[in-house]
């Protein structure tokens, strides 16, 4: 019996146990999550994994030309001088910040009377201040970074996709396809340390385009709440949102790749609540506040220009891996060897990967029949990098996510990793999952996408409660710490996805105390070496064996989550896990995980 088989069977097993109102609901998630079940499940298959051929009617140039659009300082004084514009006709006062594509920062601006600090409700990092302009420069950073030429979204969008319910706010369905994903690109990332507080999910920022070509972000903080919106149906107009639409006008998004263009599961996502922006009489800038140097970010009393992506000063060139085009991070170029992977068979898992990525539909890119975009990683068994490469156009989050997929799927699947958690002082979390019966010590070959089942703060995921009159809330997974309860005051945070956030919570923490304080924390506390940009619990990630023996992971992020999983698959050909020992062949709680899903007819 498949997996999608399993599930329909268990949920109709239900209906009888639920009320009414509860049954309807559950029986709606069920045709949803059916809806994705033309994803083929390879887990606990022996199926034989052969990468396409190399045809695809969609051929591109195999190197690009640099993209020589970018914003010029002028450009940049001109989207924060209709944003203060904006603010100060809502009397409003604001922290305003604009980033390059890259996430380079290329100004803040804080007008007179701005609220300095913002706040995170809920989890560790709750109660905490946080200065604004971090708040600003992650939600600028986020929509740069969400930015391609095939799709672009917003902090909204974001809100949308990685909440406890998709469509948020429906219960009975499964967590967003990227929950987890704010998680990324933090200060203490070893691979592209961007984003303050990771991907924004607090609606305040906007992607900036010249034509159509992505070219940045402009992210605005100032209510003080740096959170989500739970309730996607109300309409509400952000004034933060507000602000930043009318510093985007003149480098809009083109209107046909804005995320709600974009259908996932056949429900399109949201982009934007505000209107579009129109044209007001400028400000007086000097008259309203100040541009702030801050040396961590490289900002200065006057904004610079941005950094023409693939061209001069970019982090990025373009190259070629199996015939493909393929984007190359250059701060981390080379493909390097380690005792269990030769080089040789590190180009052949990005190659082969990559091959995959150029033959398989893509799942969040318009116009549609556009293949997958996506950025790569292979790491070996203790984490260390030895391989990362993207196709052309894939999204800027994916570069840290892929890496963070890989060494997830890598540490979970390690025999050491259950005393590693401990020795980090989490070992809560290793008698949890011991308690339902899994042991983190090798046994299992965890996927990314089984990983994540266990971290939902409902088990199984999307079942929130059984039972009737009361219908009794599920516990969470055991690698997740709380469940959103039916009350108005217990509501399910960003920053409360149990391990995924403990294990870096020290490190954010100490970030933002020499921040505040430069020096006052002389050693900045790392996650183990493991795992060292962070875990990352959403589906994408494999590990790879030979003869048996863990050597490392592929990891894959860049399109929707079936996707990645397929890429992932196929790059690892001739490095399966062992079939007896993925995750699908666990049972928790009566309910089987995952390794990965396939999409429905997948190749172009």
């Amino acid at each position: 019996m498949g997996l999608c088989e399993e599930t329909s069977m268990r949920r109709s097993s239900l209906l009888d146990h639920l009320p009414t109102s509860l049954a309807l609901a559950l029986l709606i998630a069920g045709l949803l999550a059916l809806s994705a079940c033309g994803s083929r499940n390879i887990a606990g298959s022996n199926v034989v994994i052969t990468p396409p051929p190399q045809t695809q009617a969609l051929n591109k140039p195999l190197c690009p030309a640099p993209n020589e659009r970018a914003l010029s300082a002028s450009d940049v004084t001109q989207i924060i001088t209709q944003a203060v514009t904006r603010a100060a006709a809502l009397n409003l006062r604001a922290t305003i910040a604009v980033t390059d594509r890259e996430a380079n920062v290329l100004a803040v601006f804080r007008m007179t009377g701005a609220n300095p600090s913002t706040f995170i409700p809920g989890g560790p990092l709750g109660g905490r201040a946080i200065p604004s302009e971090l708040a600003a420069i992650s939600k600028a950073g986020t929509c740069a970074f969400f930015g391609t030429t095939g799709n672009a979204f917003t902090p909204r969008t974001a809100s949308f996709i990685i909440q406890e319910h998709f469509p948020p706010g429906v219960s009975f369905t499964r967590g967003g396809p990227l929950f987890g994903v704010q998680f990324s690109s933090l200060l203490f990332s070893d691979i592209n340390p961007r984003l303050p507080l990771g991907l924004a999910a607090d609606a305040g920022g906007v992607p900036l385009y010249i034509g159509d070509s992505p070219v940045g972000g402009i992210g605005v903080e100032l209510d003080g709440n740096y959170s989500l919106d739970p309730d996607p149906t109300d309409n509400d107009q952000a004034p933060e949102e507000l602000i930043a639409v009318a510093g985007s006008r003149g480098f809009e998004a083109p209107a046909g790749i804005r995320g709600n263009q974009v259908l996932v599961d056949g429900i399109a996502l949201r982009f934007l609540n505000a209107p579009p922006p129109v044209a007001e009489p400028p400000v007086n800038l000097a008259a309203q506040g100040a541009f702030m140097v801050i040396p961590a970010f490289g900002t200065q009393a006057t904004p610079k220009a941005g950094v023409p992506f693939l061209g001069p000063g970019s982090q990025f060139a373009c190259g070629t891996l199996g015939g493909r085009a393929v984007r190359i991070f250059t701060p981390l170029a080379n493909i390097t060897p380690s005792a269990q992977l030769s080089v040789a068979e590190v180009e052949r898992l990005l190659s082969q990967a990559i091959q995959q990525a150029y033959s398989t539909r893509a799942g969040i890119r318009l116009p549609l029949n556009n293949f997958a975009e996506v950025n790569v990683a292979v790491v070996d068994a203790s984490g260390n990098l030895l391989g990362l490469r993207g196709t052309p156009d894939a999204p800027l989050f994916g570069l840290d996510v892929c890496v963070q997929k890989a060494r997830s799927a890598a540490f979970m699947s390690n025999p050491n990793a259950g005393a590693i958690l401990n020795a980090a002082g989490l070992g809560a979390y290793v008698s949890r999952a011991a308690a339902d019966g899994i042991q983190l010590n090798g046994s299992v070959a965890f996927s990314c996408r089984g990983l994540g089942d266990l971290h939902r703060p409902f088990f199984p995921d999307g079942i929130d409660c059984t039972g009737s009159s009361p219908c009794a809330p599920n516990a969470p997974g055991p690698l997740s710490n709380a469940s959103r309860l039916f009350t108005a005051t217990n509501v399910w945070s960003p920053f409360n996805t149990g391990l995924q956030l403990d294990l870096i919570a020290g490190s954010l923490a100490d970030i933002l105390a020499n921040y505040a304080n430069p020096g006052s924390v002389p050693v900045i506390r790392r996650p183990p070496s493991n795992i060292r940009n962070g875990l990352q619990i959403f589906a994408g990630g494999v590990p790879i064996y030979k003869n048996g023996v863990l050597v490392g992971a592929v990891g894959v992020s860049g399109d929707g989550i079936d996707q990645d999983d397929i890429i992932a698959s196929f790059g690892s050909a001739g490095f399966e896990s062992p079939a007896n020992i993925r995750s699908d062949q666990l049972i928790v709680r009566g309910t089987r995980l995952a390794f990965v899903k396939f999409p429905a007819n997948p190749n172009l």
